[in-house]
């Protein structure tokens, strides 16, 4: 499905003001030109192209997001970077975070999204002094997320250390993963984890600072079908600085025993 949003990720529905919540300022995007975005090979180093014209100078984020799943990015395009009023054209290889080529373009989405620079005031944003009900994802007034100072405007490096490509997954499974680096605004505000089975969401979960950037979770691998997966973690700073990192695994617990696992100890 090629498609593109250009919304902003928590509505204005999810952060009633009055609430320690905010309204969310937009660009107005126009003139959008997508067909080049996805027709392209990125075996033979062909890029993809995006177009669009936006009526004020702002940051801009384009991210690929895997159709049929909430906030499993792909890759960045571009990071919340400055763009003047007038027309612009972006390209993107076609590979995800991890550098490996995107398996199936026709089961991405496009997200575009903007905000005016008269939202950013560079220096002066932090989420130091702001009580943890304004800064914690999941509480329902949500957090202040519409500047980014520029040493937290960053893409985050996972790293999956427990998992790798190939392997037989049976019972308990630990996944173990970390930051090499880029924290974004995790060391302030924590951060979002989510563990995908292809498109299934098998789990999301909040670290507050002191994880200091590692994360760990037990997957119970009997509770899906023996079969062929790519296992997903996804990881998000709560200011719209995300990653993730995927690798092929085979589910087998109707022959436990027989293959090589990695059981939890």
């Amino acid at each position: 499905m090629h498609d593109y949003y250009h919304e902003h990720e928590h509505d204005i529905h999810d952060h009633p003001e009055g609430h320690g919540g905010y309204k969310p300022i937009k660009i107005n995007f126009t003139d959008f030109k997508m067909e080049r975005a996805f027709a392209f090979d990125p075996a033979k180093g062909e890029h993809g192209v995006i177009t669009y014209t936006i009526p004020e100078p702002g940051r801009i984020s384009i991210k690929v997001l895997k159709a049929g799943t909430r906030e499993l990015y792909l890759t960045t395009i571009l990071n919340w970077e400055h763009r003047d009023a007038g027309t612009h054209t972006e390209t993107w290889d076609g590979k995800d975070y991890d550098g490996k080529i995107i398996d199936n373009l026709s089961e991405v989405i496009i997200i575009i999204k903007g905000e005016p620079l008269s939202t950013y005031t560079p220096g002066e944003y932090s989420l130091k002094g702001l009580s943890p009900e304004e800064i914690i994802h999941g509480h329902p007034w949500g957090h202040a997320h519409k500047a980014y100072d520029p040493s937290a405007n960053v893409i985050p490096e996972l790293k999956v250390t427990s998992v790798k490509d190939g392997e037989v997954l049976s019972g308990l499974v630990s996944i173990e993963s970390y930051l090499e680096e880029g924290v974004g605004y995790g060391d302030e505000a924590g951060y979002g984890v989510r563990y995908y089975l292809d498109n299934t969401l098998v789990q999301e979960e909040f670290y507050d600072v002191s994880c200091k950037g590692n994360f760990s979770y037990t997957l119970d691998t009997t509770a899906f079908v023996d079969g062929e997966y790519t296992l997903f973690v996804g990881m998000c700073d709560h200011h719209q600085h995300a990653t993730s990192r995927g690798c092929k695994v085979r589910i087998s617990n109707s022959s436990q025993g027989e293959e090589t696992s990695k059981k939890l100890s």
